[in-house]
């Protein structure tokens, strides 16, 4: 499954992020990887890939987040 791994510049905001992703569980599912550091795991499938990354980048416009890493592919 493809797995986009994320990093918020405020680890505070780790409860909002997974809450307002939850609202999508039908399209990604998310999962802390790291908590200090505030890595966070987006994990979708193929057919709703693009998808998914569509609603991270309207995100950004509430949460201030990164890719970090490979993901998605």
């Amino acid at each position: 499954m493809p797995t986009i791994s994320i990093k918020l510049k405020n680890n505070s905001e780790s409860v909002y992020f997974q809450s307002i992703m939850g609202t999508y569980s039908h399209i990604a599912w998310v999962r802390t990887d790291d908590p200090a550091s505030g890595i966070i795991k987006v994990i979708t499938t193929e057919d709703l890939l693009q998808e998914t990354r569509n609603i991270l980048e309207r995100l950004k416009k509430e949460i201030e987040f990164e890719e970090a890493g490979p993901g998605g592919e």
